[in-house]
């Protein structure tokens, strides 16, 4: 071989090598939410949203707080509110700026069993939210002795609300490659209650309050763009 064909097989090689480099940048997907602080975090959702208000952060069923569950999200929020005319609602909401399926842990499915309770029912409903807008979501309700609670939560994985675990991975890998790594929320509001139907009534009352008096980022962090 001479040392022609030697320079132009090290010339095509070359080629090839900063082509892959280039695709390979070109394709892996950059993150699209910068991480939050806890106050930042926190000032997005107001402690009085209309006839409930803030009251604690106890009482509420999370999963076990271990070193890894710790790593599992950037921010959760829980928050007790109470109103004069109903019974307390507790909400949480786990986020995380970069979403690679950290918040199965938050899912009640997940935590609720861990915590010693029976799901009694489970299915997929759509919050109205005025105006036309329905949030995907499910509802459950989960028993352990004498306590039943009844439990609207739903996820947002960049601009998508799968009801699905298998969903939720699909929107992520969708997310991916189109370039993105999307941020995620999963949120739950939950009552203590016998009545699932009164229950459900109140809980969308109170998302629908939540909603309409978080500001503009803190809405989009809650539900995206619908």
């Amino acid at each position: 071989m001479t040392e022609t064909d030697l320079a132009r097989r090290r010339l095509i090689m070359g080629t090839a090598l900063l082509a892959t480099v280039g695709f390979s940048e070109l394709y892996t997907p950059r993150r699209s939410a910068a991480p939050l602080s806890d106050k930042k975090f926190d000032a997005l959702f107001p402690t009085k949203l209309a006839r409930w208000q803030y009251l604690s952060a106890s009482g509420l069923i999370l999963p076990p707080q271990d070193q890894l569950s710790r790593t599992l999200y950037e921010q959760l929020l829980t928050r007790v509110y109470s109103a004069a005319d109903a019974a307390a609602v507790m909400l949480v909401l786990a986020y995380s700026s970069v979403q690679e399926g950290r918040l199965q842990v938050h899912r009640p499915e997940v935590c609720y069993p861990a915590a010693g309770f029976r799901i009694l029912s489970n299915e997929v409903k759509y919050v109205p939210l005025g105006q036309g807008r329905m949030l995907p979501a499910r509802f459950l309700v989960a028993e352990r002795e004498d306590r039943r609670e009844c439990i609207i939560y739903w996820t947002r994985v960049g601009d998508a609300l799968p009801t699905r675990w298998r969903d939720q991975r699909i929107a992520m890998a969708k997310s991916n490659l189109q370039g993105y790594i999307p941020d995620g929320l999963l949120g739950r509001a939950s009552i203590i209650s016998m009545d699932a139907a009164a229950a459900w009534e109140e809980l969308v009352s109170f998302i629908n309050a939540l909603l309409d008096t978080a500001p503009v980022a803190g809405r989009r962090l809650l539900i995206g763009t619908i």
